[in-house]
């Protein structure tokens, strides 16, 4: 029963999307189902027996005839006004009130923390909610309409019955609530099979993403990659139809012993019926008429309703995976309430005594400590590994330190409304992401950009070489996913374009991790020159791994094992002989030897 109520709840939490978004279409499909419906479904069973009535008492043909064209009136209203509703209302609510429930779950996507994105179970949730969120809140609506309209149709064909012969509505009671729980069963079991399934749906998702997105192709097709990957395909869909049959042998016995229980029980109700005639129970033709429809009309209602019922248990039960990405926990994403606003102009960062823990990992940022004062410009060196990105993290609030405090002008980065926080400062990572969308649009996601006041900028980083190479204008898309005429940058080239959207902006910080990796050695000399030099007065962090593009940062900093190892000048550092000292030199060699 706790199990059903859950389901019954679950359908619910769905349905009130639909009252959110919906109200003036939920007004008009209820008056549908709830009353025009049920009334029709009343109707056929008392017009053949209220005509063979009035056929017996010798009722005038032209009152019969009157009768008749009235009682088909108000029967022919409901496939009208299903027309209608269909035409005006259905085909173009719902995809509106769908798409506003998709939008819901970009906008939970991205109010969900970051230590999330990496969970596979937490994608698991987002891709399953993806599928099928929309889908299931419309058909949670219209389960419940089709529901309620079903049990007031059952309740009145029950009462006609119950008049004539009540034994059999006992036995059609107690045989669809066995019927049904039968079918509870192995629904029950097709919601398992599909969560399980889920993981190796998904897992095929990603082969094709493979063989079809343009920056795995090189390495498919020049590398044995491709071996692998159909090997591994293979055991994914073999898992898969494990999974399958696992389920679909556990559930045959229980669906074999629901189909037998409806055959034994309409055999009960007929000869139920066929006695109450033998025995005069049934007098009147009409009468005979009416018990006859009603039987009819129940089976089918009954049909209906109980597939309704097992519906909705199926229904509830994949509302869990739903629900559980919605309530999914997050501290730094639901701070919105904060109305503290960051400061203006440059901005003092400071680390103080930080630490912090990835989950699953023995790696830690331990006691460490930097101040970085205000304009000035640093750079944050290191092997890989050390925690060099995870730093930019945690200024960003992707992630929240476990000890310690970040302090931004004096004040601790929590005092701060997370989003004002990352709207002042601009941030181009190593990884540089180009979207379907024109040029412009590709640089002007922080701030909108005036053309001449930016043009120093645009001529520095080579936009117009890089259009008039295509073809291209400003307003160009990006990427050919959806126009052939859209530009196809290189990495350099996003890299470029990723820079450029911090540089024209205002922000109190900016931060680079690794953004020109993908230029070659004098160029990303020449964009970190551009970075450090005097042009730029924001307070700056640079995450670099080439040192001699970040040489004349105003200190470079040295992280090793999650902390503070060496800090100073190029010169100090050189001179100190320690850990940059080495690598400076070992880097200088090879590109001599280059």
């Amino acid at each position: 029963m706790r199990v059903v109520l859950k389901n019954i709840k679950n359908v619910f939490w769905l349905y009130r999307a639909y009252w959110k978004y919906g109200k003036i279409f939920l007004l008009f499909s209820s008056f549908f189902w709830l009353f025009i419906v049920p009334l029709n479904r009343f109707l056929g069973v008392y017009l053949p027996s209220l005509i063979v009535g009035s056929l017996e008492n010798n009722r005038p043909f032209n009152e019969i005839v009157i009768f008749v064209i009235a009682i088909q009136l108000m029967i022919m209203f409901q496939p009208i006004y299903e027309d209608i509703f269909n035409m005006f209302c259905k085909n173009k609510m719902i995809p509106k009130i769908e798409a506003r429930m998709n939008r819901d779950i970009y906008d939970r996507a991205i109010k969900t923390d970051y230590k999330y994105i990496d969970s596979p179970e937490h994608y698991d949730n987002y891709t399953w909610t993806i599928n099928e969120y929309a889908s299931r809140a419309t058909e949670s609506q219209d389960l419940v309409n089709r529901l309620t309209s079903t049990i007031i149709s059952v309740a009145s064909l029950l009462a006609v019955i119950a008049l004539i012969s009540p034994i059999a509505i006992v036995i059609i009671i107690v045989g669809s609530i066995i019927e049904d729980a039968m079918y509870m069963i192995t629904n029950y079991y097709f919601v398992k099979r599909d969560i399980e399934v889920n993981p190796y749906n998904r897992r095929l998702s990603y082969f094709q993403r493979i063989f079809y997105q343009n920056n795995y192709a090189a390495d498919v097709k020049s590398t044995n990659l491709k071996s692998y990957l159909f090997d591994e395909y293979d055991v994914v869909v073999e898992n898969k139809l494990n999974v399958i049959k696992k389920y679909a042998i556990k559930k045959i016995g229980w669906a074999l012993t629901g189909t037998l229980t409806f055959y034994i029980v309409w055999t009960f109700v007929i000869l139920n019926v066929v006695h109450s005639i033998y025995t005069g129970n049934i007098a009147s033709v009409a009468a005979y008429v009416t018990v006859m429809l009603a039987f009819s009309r129940l089976s089918d209602t009954l049909n209906d309703l109980f597939y309704y019922v097992r519906t909705s248990s199926q229904l509830g039960m994949n509302v869990a995976k739903i629900r559980a990405f919605f309530d999914t926990k997050s501290e730094i994403e639901n701070e919105e309430h904060k109305e503290t606003l960051l400061p203006g102009g440059n901005y003092e960062i400071e680390f103080k005594n930080v630490f912090f823990k990835y989950e699953n990992s023995d790696f830690a940022i331990s006691n460490f400590n930097l101040k970085i004062r205000s304009g000035e410009k640093i750079a944050i060196v290191g092997e890989n590994g050390v925690g060099k990105s995870t730093l930019v993290k945690l200024i960003l609030r992707l992630y929240d330190v476990s000890s310690g405090e970040i302090l931004i002008n004096g004040k601790n980065i929590k005092e701060f409304n997370v989003s004002d926080v990352r709207r002042k400062i601009g941030v181009a990572f190593q990884t540089s992401n180009v979207y379907a969308i024109p040029f412009m649009k590709n640089i002007e996601l922080y701030n909108d950009a005036d053309e001449e006041s930016t043009k120093h900028i645009f001529e520095k980083f080579g936009f117009d070489k890089i259009l008039s190479k295509n073809n291209a204008d400003f307003s160009t898309e990006v990427t050919k996913e959806f126009n052939k005429e859209g530009i196809m940058l290189s990495g350099g080239e996003a890299q470029k374009v990723a820079i450029a959207r911090i540089m024209i902006g205002d922000f109190g910080l900016l931060l680079f991790d690794e953004p020109s990796s993908a230029l070659d050695p004098i160029a990303e000399y020449e964009m970190n020159k551009f970075i450090i030099d005097g042009s730029n007065r924001t307070s700056t962090i640079v995450v670099a791994h080439r040192l001699s593009s970040i040489r004349d940062a105003d200190r470079i900093v040295l992280v090793e094992d999650g902390s503070v190892k060496e800090i100073g000048t190029h010169n100090e550092l050189m001179n100190l002989g320690g850990k940059y000292s080495e690598m400076f030199t070992k880097q200088a060699e090879n590109y001599v030897k280059s």
